[in-house]
């Protein structure tokens, strides 16, 4: 009973120790709380967007990719999320996005304590002479201060001197000419204020938003990505995420309709020379059966004319992979730089197809970077390399295939000869005829098979579908900045409000070494009983003791 009555008594005496000291706590969290207060006022807000997007599989675009799927050569596979998410975050997606919208020009208006930036709507307008190339690759900063409607004072510093001038007079400035017009609209609301304006090279702005920008796949979404992005402008971030979207689908689509542009040219030379082909066999036929006055005749043994039926099938057939294979080789040996080639023309060696999407995919690519960069840029002048080897493998491949396909030529041609010399024992004319109707067939076919194709290739190219799906347009899910966040802002300034005086006293209270009551000097001497306790006197009252004395001093000595 006597430990636990100590113990409380000593829970009471801590409690004591600290509550007596209340004004400091309360003082000290007040504080706390006002720099918490003063943190959050002035630092500058940063507001979420996010989007999400369905990456479109290999089936959505398979259509323009697949003119001749009926051939099993070439078909369109879906890319890994992961690396359309690197195409989607490519460097010149970004560096396009901040010419689309003028991110590289900052306009600040300058206050007080705290500077706000103003996006979209300006007050005024800036104009440089200088071509936009110069000033997307330039940094300069200066300062503008609207003195009326008609006026407008220029500076190079906050502070350094000023310039008056007329609202459409040409300043000179660091960069060159400019030329400021007003929004009339809003021009009354900005008289006598100050705007900072900062023009930073467009690269610089380009890879500061690819570092912040996050893309990543959804939870249990394979085909499925998020995009994220936190701005000090809630309309600026997603105007970036949704421009981002758009240019990532715009690109898809011109890829697909550039191969396939291609690939029609290439159905259109080939038709025009099957269509020259076959009207000279028409003109045979019908010259044939005109001088020597023929209408029909009987058919050939059917043994003799199903074996020469395959044979000419066959070697027209291989006549027809090589008129292809030596057309696309004279493409590729006359080509200077690098083009697009023609993809899938119905080669029969898959090889050739899969190295020409290669080399288009790359040329593509090449093209992309060179609206950014310019031909010296190490990646690419990595592509070049690459393009050259894939040119050399595809020279090679071509010259095997023609000098197979001419093997191959040579031998059905001995075949066919052997072939007509068993069918030259039936009559003549019965023979040529047929030789004329069979290769008109096989021309006429081939001719309507590549008209075919054509319309196939001309509504792949006027319906390409984009790479993605837009679930969500860039949003934002409050209007409330995430940045800084002041619930825990709060209560980390509390909480160090109460830690302060706390720790503070729990120092003072381990470093005192004095006895201050009588409980201090029990605990020291431990069993010894105390005698009495004596009160301490101040200066001014009286250290004597008199007859019938009632002050406290008199009745401690009594106690004794």
């Amino acid at each position: 009973m006597e430990s636990n009555s100590s113990n409380r008594i000593d829970l009471k005496s801590l409690l004591v120790n600290y509550t007596k000291h209340w004004k400091w706590f309360i003082i000290s969290v007040f504080v706390t709380l006002a720099i918490a207060f003063v943190i959050i006022r002035y630092s500058t807000p940063q507001y979420s967007a996010q989007a999400k997007v369905q990456i479109l599989d290999g089936q959505s675009s398979a259509p323009e990719l697949s003119v001749f799927q009926d051939l099993d050569v070439f078909a369109g596979n879906s890319n890994p999320v992961e690396d359309e998410i690197q195409t989607v975050k490519s460097r010149s997606n970004f560096i396009e996005i901040v010419k689309k919208l003028k991110l590289n020009t900052k306009i600040v208006l300058l206050g007080n304590i705290l500077d706000s930036e103003i996006y979209g709507v300006t007050p005024f307008n800036l104009n440089f002479i200088e071509p936009d190339s110069v000033i997307h690759n330039s940094n300069a900063e200066f300062y503008i201060t609207i003195k009326s409607e008609n006026s407008l004072s220029f500076a190079n510093t906050e502070d350094g001197p000023e310039r008056v001038f007329s609202f459409g007079n040409n300043i000179d400035t660091s960069l060159g000419g400019l030329v400021i017009t007003p929004d009339l609209k809003l021009l009354n609301d900005y008289i006598g204020r100050k705007f900072r304006v900062s023009i930073t090279a467009v690269h610089y702005v380009a890879q500061d938003y690819l570092s912040r920008i996050n893309i990543f796949p959804a939870e249990n979404a394979t085909m499925i990505i998020d995009i994220s992005l936190q701005d000090n402008i809630q309309q600026k971030a997603q105007d970036i995420i949704n421009s981002l979207i758009f240019l990532y689908n715009k690109n898809g689509v011109e890829d697909k309709r550039a191969i396939e542009d291609r690939t029609s040219d290439f159905i259109n030379n080939r038709i025009a020379d099957i269509s020259s082909n076959l009207s000279n066999v028409d003109q045979s036929a019908e010259d044939f059966k005109t001088n020597r006055g023929l209408t029909d005749i009987a058919s050939e043994s059917n043994l003799n004319l199903t074996v020469g039926a395959t044979n000419q099938q066959e070697l027209q057939n291989t006549n027809t992979q090589l008129n292809i294979a030596s057309s696309m080789k004279d493409i590729v040996d006359n080509q200077e730089g690098h083009e697009v080639l023609p993809s899938n023309i119905g080669l029969s060696d898959p090889t050739i197809g899969n190295i020409s999407a290669k080399y288009n995919e790359l040329v593509l690519e090449r093209k992309r970077l060179l609206k950014s960069s310019n031909e010296k840029n190490p990646i690419i002048v990595n592509l070049d390399e690459q393009l050259d080897g894939l040119k050399r493998n595809m020279q090679s491949s071509l010259n095997s295939m023609t000098n197979n396909l001419g093997l191959q030529l040579n031998n059905l041609n001995v075949r066919k000869s052997q072939i007509n010399s068993r069918i030259y024992s039936a009559p003549g004319n019965e023979r040529a005829l047929r030789d004329i109707t069979r290769k008109q067939q096989t021309t006429e076919q081939l001719y309507l098979y590549l008209l075919q194709k054509r319309e196939e290739s001309q509504i792949a190219f006027a319906s390409a579908t984009p790479k993605s799906r837009i679930i969500d347009s860039a949003y934002s899910e409050s209007s409330a900045p995430v940045s800084p966040e002041k619930g825990k802002i709060y209560v980390v300034a509390f909480l160090v409000g109460l830690f302060v005086p706390f720790a503070v006293i729990y120092a003072g209270e381990l470093l005192d070494d004095k006895v201050h009551n009588k409980l201090d000097v029990e605990q020291l001497v431990g069993d010894i009983p105390v005698l009495a306790e004596l009160p301490k006197l101040s200066r001014k009252e009286n250290k004597l003791i008199y007859n019938k004395d009632r002050s406290v001093l008199a009745e401690s000595l009594r106690i004794l």
